[in-house]
């Protein structure tokens, strides 16, 4: 949950991701006030269980049929009552079919002296009126009172049992329409779990869960977190802290430039908690887009939200029901207007109901297509034609379309499964191929005498990339890309396409970054032999560059430091075209 003065939510997660936040360098979340209580993000848990084996690119991807078994995925949207919003909003919630509000009443507010509790202000009226309305909550709590533990995060027996006893008076106070209880917001960020100097965070934190559950168990979901974008290494010391054998679910908010990729993140989240003896839902307490391109910000959220959905999410929370002050984009309504978000929202809720989608294997990974119950699809991928037979085929804002051509703005189409698609000019996509097997990754290292290194999928405190701790601050994500080191001693990441048979391409590429350091070292490769090399500053779009390749040739794209380190973050994408028939790439809003 934003404070209104905090910076947007999506710069928030880009800046730590350019800027090399999370990256581990300054420990976990760079917290130097507590230990998480293991050094090693990837340790076993206590009992010896093996730890998660390191995935690499081409075994992450799903691409055939899921087991679309799943309850249906629940979208809700974020409300602010807690600061001031007016309860004039409330209808807007059920034009755009939420019924799930997340929102706070902080334990503060609610208990301002000890054992007093004041329930009936307006934020906890305004909350009321919601229930009233038919409307469920998540109630964010944060565990921190300036009653308690010297304004902490609650640590000692006295204050665990406060935070569990003020819940419970919560519960008492909005019944069965308190859904779920967050224990915290964003735990991950800097210095945001405050416990006294060498509190050994993960156990403490998972301490004072295990009071709340022995106090409010049953009478509502009890959430560990959330974390700033999935974090999945920041959460692994909790995992062998016993928080999975005690909480109810995990609060992730997967904020982010593409929704493609989200669903390796949510599935790797998923496997480390397998690892760990026992999977608890996933609750995306806030997703959103920071653009002003509403059109663009509709079809991500079709996008993301299907994803999600065949990843298990149990419920998603758009951040936010309307534009505010300090986020004045992210909103589903504008003045009390729908935006095109609002009406992609409305349109997902009658499509997620039908219960958890699986994907439809189309003969290409670089189309997305996922079928929900027996008749709705939808799909999106690389420029190509579609043909439907039958039934309706709708844009993300609901609004029918021709469906006779397809490309990365999704379409949802009910009423038939007679869904065919034609070949697309694009044979390799770095961003839709992402974790697939059309590319594998690694770390190049050395001047003269070169190694190269294949990079596991890796668990940061923020975000999964294809990366490995020993190479910070390089990682490879879906849109955005780091390098380490400097011109003497580089250390290189490196996107390596393999032909599967011969092959006449053109590339064409994009790379973005600030006028921060002296640039990055870009090239491309064939079989180790340089087709193409430039200084990226500030932009580089090279290409069309031909290639000619065949079976078993190696096509890598290189990124080094120049001749110094730092400011070596960039946004990239990169395409594989048939040749003749590219067009331009443009990186990411």
């Amino acid at each position: 949950m934003k404070s209104r003065a905090a910076m947007g939510p999506m710069l928030l997660a880009m800046l730590a991701l350019l800027n090399g936040c999370g990256d581990g360098s300054e420990g976990v979340a760079g917290m130097p006030m507590v230990t998480l209580g293991m050094a090693n993000a990837t340790l076993p848990p206590a009992g010896g269980a093996p730890a998660p084996a390191a995935t690499t690119a081409g075994m992450l991807r799903k691409t055939t049929a899921m087991s679309g078994t799943g309850a249906p995925m629940l979208l809700g949207a974020q409300t602010h009552f807690s600061q001031g919003w007016p309860t004039s909003v409330l209808p807007l919630a059920d034009q755009a079919g939420v019924t799930l509000l997340r929102d706070s009443l902080a334990w503060s507010t609610g208990e301002a002296t000890k054992g007093v509790y004041t329930l009936n202000g307006t934020t906890a009226q305004a909350l009321s009126l919601a229930c009233a309305q038919g409307k469920k909550l998540i109630l964010t709590i944060v565990p921190r009172n300036p009653a308690y533990d010297s304004g902490l995060f609650v640590w000692s027996d006295e204050g665990r049992a406060a935070y569990a006893a003020y819940l419970s008076a919560l519960a008492d106070r909005f019944g069965t329409c308190l859904t779920a209880v967050e224990m915290g917001n964003e735990i991950n960020g800097n210095k945001v779990l405050a416990y006294p100097a060498g509190t050994n965070a993960a156990a403490t934190y998972v301490k004072m869960a295990q009071v709340v559950k022995a106090k409010v168990g049953g009478r509502f979901t009890v959430l560990a977190g959330s974390t700033n974008q999935v974090g999945t290494g920041f959460l692994t010391p909790f995992f062998a802290a016993g928080l999975l054998q005690t909480v109810d679910g995990l609060t992730v908010h997967p904020y982010r430039l593409r929704a493609e990729g989200i669903d390796l993140e949510i599935d790797r989240l998923n496997a480390v908690m397998d690892k760990f003896g026992r999977r608890v839902p996933i609750w995306a307490t806030e997703f959103s887009i920071d653009t002003p391109d509403r059109a663009f910000a509709a079809n991500e959220l079709v996008k993301e939200t299907t994803l999600m959905a065949a990843s298990g999410v149990a419920a998603a929370s758009w951040y936010a029901l309307v534009d505010q002050k300090y986020f004045p984009n992210m909103g589903l309504y504008n003045n009390g207007l729908p935006k095109e978000q609002a009406k992609a929202a409305t349109m997902m809720q009658q499509v997620l109901a039908q219960g958890q989608p699986q994907r439809i294997d189309m003969g290409d990974p670089l189309v997305f297509a996922y079928r929900f119950g027996a008749d709705t699809t939808v799909i999106w991928g690389a420029p190509r034609s579609l043909s439907v037979s039958g039934g309706t085929v709708r844009d993300a804002i609901g609004l029918p379309s021709a469906g006779t051509t397809l490309d990365e703005r999704p379409l949802v189409i009910t009423g038939t499964t007679a869904i065919s698609v034609g070949q697309s000019a694009w044979v390799a996509d770095t961003l839709m191929g992402w974790g697939s097997a059309q590319w594998r990754y690694f770390a190049r290292t050395g001047t003269t005498t070169l190694k190269e290194n294949a990079l596991p999928m890796f668990d940061d405190a923020f975000t999964g990339y294809f990366g490995d701790r020993w190479y910070r601050p390089l990682r490879i994500n879906g849109t955005t890309a780091a390098v380490a080191g400097n011109g003497t001693s580089p250390t290189k990441a490196m996107w390596r396409y393999t032909a599967p048979e011969a092959q006449s391409l053109d590339l064409r590429a994009c790379f973005n970054k600030t006028l921060n350091g002296d640039g990055v070292d870009l090239s491309v490769m064939k079989n180790g032999k340089p087709l193409w090399t430039g200084i990226l500053t500030t932009s580089l779009t090279p290409g069309p560059l031909p290639v000619d390749l065949m079976a078993g040739d190696k096509l890598d794209i290189v990124a080094g430091p120049n001749l110094t380190s730092g400011g070596d973050a960039f946004v990239y994408r990169a395409v594989l075209f048939r040749r003749g028939a590219s067009t331009a790439v443009t990186c990411f809003k």
